[in-house]
């Protein structure tokens, strides 16, 4: 009969344990009606924050989803990736003309991750003046919306040709993402005051964790969250 009671006060603990948690995550994100005291942070970029290379398990596996739950219930982290994207108003698919680049402007943010530049490298769609035109152009706009946030630009990671040639899958040129790119993003970010987040140089030498030279499996989208946490944290 003791064992019987002390198995329902240990469940009626877990019970009520559950209960103080849910209430609390609801009262966190103001569904009683009062404000939303969470840290909004908006990642704006391509398919590597889409999460291409975990496509059926984005919404665990992408760096946001990873990123979401390293932070918690305080934060609110937001994937407005586009796959395909590009900086450049002249590229084949520019980021601006997108919905996602719309919701991400009505997000109220206080945090911007911005990243795009992999896919304005490809043979096609690449021309140094349009990049830094449009990259300059975004972060300009993120940083003047009414919430004020936090902007970080973000050079994109490391890629590589699966065959060892100067063009990758897609047509991406890892040695215009390495230089040009890399070089634009540090410039821009230096000129419009906001910090850079140097994606490349911890993704460098980890081709284990990529799909294709370009996208990443679970545990490189991993690596990527885990240094954004260890500097926005």
């Amino acid at each position: 009969m003791e064992l019987i009671k002390g198995l329902i006060q240990r469940k009626m603990v877990i019970l009520l344990a559950a209960v103080v948690l849910v209430f609390f995550v609801l009262f966190n994100s103001g569904f009683f009606g009062g404000n939303d005291e969470r840290i909004r942070i908006s990642c704006v970029g391509d398919s590597l924050t889409y999460g291409s290379g975990v496509i059926k398990t984005r919404d665990v596996d992408s760096y946001p989803a990873k990123l979401q739950k390293k932070l918690g219930t305080s934060h609110l982290v937001s994937n407005f990736g586009v796959r395909n994207a590009t900086a450049s108003a002249d590229g084949d698919l520019p980021y601006i003309g997108s919905t996602q680049y719309k919701k991400s402007l009505e997000s109220e943010p206080d945090i911007v991750l911005l990243m795009l530049g992999t896919n304005d490298s490809k043979t096609y769609n690449w021309n140094a003046k349009s990049y830094e035109e449009g990259i300059k152009s975004l972060v300009q706009t993120y940083k003047n919306l009414d919430t004020n946030p936090t902007v970080y630009l973000m050079i994109s990671p490391y890629c590589f040709s699966l065959d060892g040639s100067d063009i990758a899958e897609y047509q991406v040129q890892p040695k215009v993402v390495a230089g040009k790119i890399r070089d634009i993003v540090e410039k821009v970010a230096a000129e419009e005051g906001v910090e850079v987040i140097d994606l490349y140089s911890v993704t460098v030498g980890k081709e284990e964790r990529y799909r294709d030279g370009i996208h990443f499996d679970a545990e490189g989208y991993k690596i990527i969250a885990d240094y954004i946490y260890d500097i926005i944290k």
